[in-house]
């Protein structure tokens, strides 16, 4: 009887991980995987489960000829088998898969998504779209002709606020502060000059100024209460509320600034100088600047030799990414200490694979990096897939991969989520998943799916709002101009 007992255990465990392993098949690759791209430790699971399947059959069979019980007692023992064996096998099977198994409900389906709201179609049809602002209960979408704003709740459209006459938008802060987002408009062909601030929640025209010089250059930024601008070759901080100047720091001769970034206490500027000499080498350096009073902080030497183009990502920590036109030289994402020493180097390009991610406004790439405590998260291309299927971390200390998730499918855009973790959306047929990665928990993923293709564009940007997500598609071609998931 015992070993009838036993071995009717090992067939139910053979059920359970058959289950639980082919559902988990179909649910997180979609009913194929094959190597390093199958979830974790499902392989082993389906292994066991055939493992199982002939071991268990065979013993039962020959226990119950042994043992020569009577039906109705062999029913019973092997009954009994199963249900002891039910939890045991259970607890097996998530201890196998580890971190991505949640002990209430391995059965349970991940959670469903839908399309709350979708914005009316562009109008006139040959307007671009470019970023997104999040700010309370109201996204803004950025095009070149003006500004439209919607509601989180519905997609009601709150206020629009369009350029000047023949004059589009050429530039904008990467990110709102106090409400307020910067904007510069210019008009065609000509150099990028009028610098306004908007208020996001009615869409008033706080301030505007006519700039000096060829006007903007590469970027304007928005710290606390400051506005900076590089313009007529110095970067500036102005009040964010009135337009007054409050600082000047002028660019040195030769000089020029690939990019800025601001958070409240530190604005952070990247410097080209070109070569004193004909045949001398390209210098660049990264300059920290108090927001508040342009004081300098310090000063970083880049190791480049050639011209480049750089944009930052992080200002604390310090992250931002270069790449120079020398094949050879530097084409990483760059960290730095709260001193300005260089920290660490993630080529944008390596063994294991690409970073997806955009050097320029004009880049087709998933919004990102993002840095997440002491991780830098972003979309991964491996080597011979032609788009990002996975979300990868690395240290910011040292620039190692910490941590990469399993295939997504195909990742359309990123978001930095309050909550320190960053959400995925997968594009193409047959359906749309929000994979959320922790990088906390070592990149462990959570799944909510559309259960149809999202009307993502080829050039989307994900914005993290309450209660869900609002994607802006910048260029659309019969997708909407921003789309809510929740």
């Amino acid at each position: 009887m015992t070993a009838v007992l036993l071995s009717s255990l090992v067939v139910c465990w053979a059920v359970v991980f058959h289950v639980l392993g082919w559902t988990a098949l179909y649910r997180e690759s979609g009913g194929a995987c094959g190597g390093s791209d199958c979830p974790r430790g499902l392989p082993t699971v389906l292994l066991l489960a055939f493992a199982f399947s002939f071991a268990g059959t065979l013993a039962l069979s020959k226990a119950l000829a042994v043992a020569g019980l009577r039906r109705g007692i062999a029913v019973a023992v092997v009954v009994g088998g199963v249900l002891a064996g039910l939890l045991p096998g259970l607890y097996g099977y998530q201890w196998i898969r580890g971190e991505q198994v949640r002990i209430a409900s391995p059965l349970k389906g991940p959670k469903r998504l839908g399309i709350a709201w979708r914005a009316p179609q562009d109008r006139p049809a040959t307007v671009k779209g470019l970023r997104g602002w999040s700010t309370g209960d109201t996204v803004v979408r950025v095009r070149t002709d003006g500004l439209s704003a919607y509601a989180v709740k519905d997609g009601a459209e709150r206020w629009t606020v369009t350029a000047p006459v023949r004059a589009s938008v050429c530039a904008q802060s990467a990110h709102p502060a106090k409400g307020v987002g910067l904007v510069a408009y210019g008009r065609h062909n000509k150099p990028c000059t009028t610098l306004a601030a908007v208020r996001l929640a009615d869409g008033a025209t706080l301030w505007k100024r006519t700039l000096k010089g060829e006007g903007i250059g590469k970027g304007i930024a928005l710290g606390g209460g400051t506005a900076v601008s590089v313009e007529d070759g110095a970067v500036r901080g102005r009040s964010a509320g009135t337009g007054a100047e409050q600082w000047k720091r002028p660019v040195a001769e030769r000089c020029r600034v690939l990019s800025v970034g601001a958070s409240p206490a530190r604005t952070l500027a990247v410097e080209e100088c070109a070569a004193a000499k004909t045949d001398g080498l390209v210098t660049a350096r990264l300059l920290a600047l108090d927001t508040r009073t342009g004081e300098e902080q310090w000063v970083t030497k880049l190791p480049v030799e050639s011209a480049g183009t750089a944009h930052v990502y992080s200002v604390a920590p310090a992250v931002i990414g270069y790449q120079e036109t020398d094949e050879r030289g530097v084409r990483a994402v760059l960290a730095f200490d709260e001193r300005g020493q260089s920290r660490a180097a993630v080529p944008l390009s390596g063994r294991s694979g690409d970073l997806d991610i955009r050097l320029s406004p004009e880049d087709l790439k998933a919004e990102g990096p993002f840095v997440s405590g002491d991780t830098l998260v972003a979309a991964v291309q491996k080597p011979g897939d032609i788009v990002p299927q996975y979300v990868a971390g690395f240290s910011v200390r040292d620039g190692r991969e910490l941590w990469r998730t399993k295939k997504l499918g195909h990742i359309g855009a990123l978001a930095l989520r309050g909550d320190g973790r960053v959400a995925a959306v997968t594009v193409g047929w047959p359906r749309s998943d929000v994979h959320v990665v922790d990088p906390g928990a070592k990149g462990a993923v959570s799944k909510a799916t559309l259960g149809k293709e999202a009307p993502v564009s080829i050039d989307a940007e994900m914005l993290a709002v309450r209660d869900g997500y609002v994607v802006v598609n910048r260029y659309t071609d019969g997708e909407p101009p921003a789309f809510s998931l929740r």
